[in-house]
């Protein structure tokens, strides 16, 4: 994983016609010191630091289009593939119909974290197209 800080917000960018660059895990960092090119002290800006697979601190996901569904789409597929998404949504389908089977617990779990997921990539998709 690569760490970049950039005085401007990213966001996300057509990469191909298939994918696009997406900037994660944003931290603000308010009072940023650019490294120093020689003597001149530098006033403190705000940066923003990205986490992510590329050298620049993105992430390529699948996308077809700049549209919400497709970009949540894609930040799901980071951390989960559809076959893993299905089983964990089957899972929830066996707990509805039983919620005594033997790996309930496990299956609770896994539902939340793959929810929690879900949810920060809507709001941090919200956040770039509000």
């Amino acid at each position: 994983m690569n760490t970049v800080i950039y005085t401007e917000r990213r966001t996300f960018e057509k990469y191909d016609d298939q994918r696009y660059m997406v900037y994660l895990g944003e931290k603000v960092i308010p009072d940023y010191t650019l490294p120093a090119m020689d003597e001149t002290p530098r006033e403190p800006v705000t940066g923003y630091s990205y986490t992510g697979t590329e050298a620049d601190g993105g992430t390529l996901i699948g996308a077809t289009g700049p549209e919400r569904n497709s970009l949540i789409n894609g930040i799901i597929r980071t951390k989960y593939s559809q076959t893993e998404e299905d089983a964990i949504k089957t899972h929830q389908i066996e707990l509805l119909k039983n919620s005594d089977i033997p790996k309930a617990g496990e299956y609770e779990a896994e539902w939340e974290a793959f929810n929690d997921f879900r949810t920060k990539a809507i709001q941090v998709v919200d956040s770039w197209l509000s």
